[in-house]
């Protein structure tokens, strides 16, 4: 994966959710076709709408909300394009046009990723599901180990919702596949690869820039 701190790194402190649904609808459009939706316009009109040198280039903002510090000392500051539409378009707690620093929860991960694949966040065309919960007291990989396996055998990503132990928050990651045991996360914080064990991403815990973590709950395509 090439990394781009514009395009995959999230761009404001709560767009780990729109990097995320970026990234799996991305990798989904490689074995499905027909999801062809695109931002891009020669006149924008629709929300979250750009150029070709805007998708490009990213897009210039004024909203300096949530901006992460490697954005923030330039004197035009953009933001990639699809986080932006993504957080425009699916967000769910503020309004459909808000590209400020939006969190998202399930819902709006959901309406993301059907986002990018259709430009409907109602589409019945894609199902997404979310399994597993926050406070589950039994690991998402003993609950969920065939249905999580069975997306990685057809090479699809899944977001993987990472509660840290430190400060008791929520981050969204992107698990790239599993083999055997090992499994490979996307930090959508930074751009780091990390490879653990099942065992520490889903119980025990796994060590990332933001502190110590454990996955427990997660959206897929079904």
């Amino acid at each position: 994966m090439k990394i781009n701190k514009l395009n995959y790194i999230q761009n404001r402190k709560h767009w780990c959710w729109a990097v995320a649904c970026k990234l799996v609808g991305e990798q989904y459009k490689k074995t499905h076709s027909e999801f062809q939706f695109s931002i891009i316009s020669t006149n924008p009109e629709k929300c979250g709408q750009v150029t070709l040198f805007e998708y490009e280039h990213g897009v210039v903002t004024e909203n300096r909300e949530g901006l992460r510090r490697w954005l923030q000392y330039e004197d035009e500051v953009r933001v990639d394009a699809w986080q932006r539409a993504i957080v425009m378009n699916a967000n769910t707690c503020k309004y459909i046009g808000y590209d400020g620093d939006a969190a998202g929860d399930d819902e709006a991960k959901v309406r993301g990723i059907k986002y990018y694949l259709t430009g409907d966040i109602y589409s019945d065309k894609v199902q997404v599901e979310t399994l597993g919960f926050y406070k589950d007291s039994m690991s998402l990989w003993d609950q969920y180990r065939d249905r999580i396996m069975e997306s990685f055998r057809r090479h699809e990503y899944i977001i993987g919702n990472v509660v840290l132990h430190n400060n008791n928050a929520y981050h969204s990651m992107v698990i790239l596949c599993i083999v055997e045991d090992k499994v490979m996360l996307y930090n959508t914080a930074d751009g780091e690869l990390l490879y653990y064990s099942a065992e520490e991403v889903f119980c025990k815990g796994f060590k990332s820039c933001l502190g110590i973590g454990i996955v427990k709950w997660i959206q897929r395509i079904v």
